[in-house]
């Protein structure tokens, strides 16, 4: 017998699984109804049974199965100016950039989600950067950061690499 709570962690897998994009917390929250923390706590729990949602700036998305694109990641320097300029030509080859990590010399691995698929999602991102006083990851290490996206195929990957490299974007040995 499931218990309301397992059932409602079925009805939020369920939800995230049908949905054309992130779904945000309190999204959810009205659909269930319950609290924003009662979703919180849900995800933490789908998470540890294994569950692959991720959280990003526009909310809850089931991570992409195995297989599903090649995934990489991408060393890259530049300063907050070419920020656009970088997603942009990730996201016009069809490249989702998952996250962005820094080594932070006291924190160690600093990572957050970014979830940037489309020009449009890079307008949010730098209407966000550009309209509060926050700064990106990548300050706290002179400009350099890792981040890990996922593309269609390898050439629209090793595209992207060339031209972020031709751009002195992309850390190379």
């Amino acid at each position: 017998m499931t218990t309301p709570s397992e059932e409602r962690r079925a009805h939020i897998v369920a939800i995230l699984r049908e949905g054309h994009g992130p779904t945000t917390g309190a999204e959810l929250s009205t659909a269930l109804g319950v609290s924003r923390q009662a979703i919180v706590n849900d995800i933490a729990i789908l998470r540890a049974s294994g569950e692959p949602i991720h959280g990003s700036p526009r909310g809850y998305f089931l991570g992409a199965a195995p297989g599903d694109g090649t995934t990489a990641a991408l060393a890259c320097v530049h300063d907050r100016e070419a920020s656009r300029d970088e997603l942009e030509i990730l996201v016009d080859r069809g490249i989702t950039v998952l996250n962005v990590v820094v080594e932070h010399e006291l924190y160690g691995e600093v990572q957050a989600s970014m979830m940037v698929a489309s020009r449009a999602d890079v307008d949010r991102y730098m209407d966000a950067l550009t309209s509060s006083d926050s700064k990106p990851l990548s300050s706290l290490t002179s400009g350099v950061h890792v981040h890990h996206v996922r593309a269609p195929s390898p050439d629209a990957l090793e595209a992207a690499k060339r031209e972020l490299a031709e751009r002195g974007y992309l850390l190379e040995d």
